[in-house]
């Protein structure tokens, strides 16, 4: 785990992805949330990695912030606190964007949601996880600086089978949901 090193790759590849195509969009990171403690050897708390990915001087080297929000066994309106994952963690990362003089930057939840897993112990209920993926959708409506909400997965190309499989939106054979039809519900509004 090495913010300096992603902060020094950034720097070296952004001049160069600029200089061939002017309009590429440059996305840093794809932080997952952890709550790893200070000191971990395979992890780092993101909110802690962006932090330093700033000090390290990342800030000119990225059009837009990457960021995955996975709420856990939390609802969608769940405050967002360092010791928590949650959706709305994603609003302390915007705050250290903010704090380091990177607000007119925005970002994109590029893999986030709720998990319906009947036993696994950070899963929620089927009913659950559509009522927060919706509500989801309509707290990142609210965020002006946030470009997209992809929420993780449309579908796996084969059974994981595990509890990733209670992600997707449709299964292997493409055969949808419930979930599925709520959002295409959702959307048609």
């Amino acid at each position: 785990v090495d913010p300096a090193g992603y902060a020094r790759l950034l720097q070296a590849t952004y001049p160069k992805a600029k200089q061939a195509d002017p309009s590429v969009q440059i996305l840093a990171g794809a932080l997952a949330p952890t709550l790893a403690p200070p000191g971990a050897t395979d992890a780092m708390n993101d909110l802690e990695y962006l932090e330093k990915m700033y000090d390290a001087g990342a800030k000119d080297f990225f059009d837009a912030l990457a960021i995955h929000a996975y709420g856990w066994k939390n609802p969608a309106d769940a405050p967002p606190s360092p010791d928590r994952v949650n959706f709305r963690r994603t609003e302390l990362l915007r705050e250290i964007m903010v704090q380091n003089g990177d607000a007119a930057k925005h970002a994109l939840v590029t893999e986030g949601g709720w998990n319906d897993h009947p036993r696994w112990t950070k899963a929620v209920h089927p009913a659950e996880r559509i009522e927060n993926t919706l509500r989801a959708y309509e707290i990142a409506k609210q965020w002006d600086w946030l470009d997209a909400c992809a929420l993780w997965v449309f579908r796996y190309p084969f059974p994981a089978q595990t509890y990733q499989d209670y992600f997707t939106f449709v299964t292997p054979d493409f055969d949808p949901k419930p979930i599925y039809f709520e959002v295409q519900k959702y959307a048609a509004r």
